[in-house]
């Protein structure tokens, strides 16, 4: 096969990062990379003082940029240059050093985030939510492939699909797109996937 699409659902750095920005109550505007709220209910408890919510916002973009432009972490892994993602988890949180206040709420409540985000990776796989993603694609390719007359150029494609309310699609660089969990399981996905994919066949 001469092209690859990686999907990565359950992607913990930005699951957690998305967690935080929900739990610490963080107001960044929607736009560009930063996809809506995160889909969970309820919403546990703040633990940050309202008075560092410019700080926080500011660490919160400067973390989520990071993460959503860090090499991939589904793709084949260079040892030699690990994902800037790995620089943000315990115990050191080096990525969040110029964000003392965001610093402190990720390092004090990282166990409650991670055990959310455990959680909902368990409940997808008990689902078998992860069965069903290899089917649609390799269809979708092999559609256009059919009509185009030809096969697929070499291309390789990230989905990083998130939990939020969210209905669009957000584009990181040329190969990597944030897509909404409600958008990816839903009935349009395989229209959508077809729009994403077509330009590089």
């Amino acid at each position: 096969m001469s092209w690859r699409i990686s999907v990565d659902r359950w992607s913990e750095a930005h699951n957690i990062a998305l967690w935080f920005r929900a739990a610490e109550r963080i107001q960044v505007e929607v736009e560009g990379v930063v996809p809506g709220p995160l889909d969970v209910e309820p919403l546990p408890d703040r633990r940050t003082d309202p008075s560092d919510a410019a700080e926080l916002a500011e660490g919160w973009l400067a973390w989520w940029r990071s993460l959503v432009t860090a090499p991939s972490t589904t793709l084949p892994l260079d040892r030699q240059n690990p994902p800037v993602a790995w620089s943000f988890t315990p115990p050191a949180f080096s990525g969040l050093h110029g964000f003392p206040a965001l610093r402190q709420a990720v390092a004090g409540h990282w166990e409650e985030a991670h055990r959310w985000h455990s959680a909902q990776k368990s409940v997808g796989l008990a689902s078998g939510l992860h069965l069903h993603e290899k089917v649609p694609t390799g269809q979708v390719v092999a559609e256009v492939e059919n009509e185009l007359g030809r096969k697929a150029r070499p291309f390789s494609l990230e989905l990083v699909v998130l939990p939020v309310r969210d209905d669009e699609i957000r584009p990181v660089g040329p190969y990597r797109y944030l897509v909404p969990e409600r958008v990816h399981d839903g009935p349009r996905w395989p229209g959508l996937l077809r729009s994403l994919v077509t330009p590089y066949i």
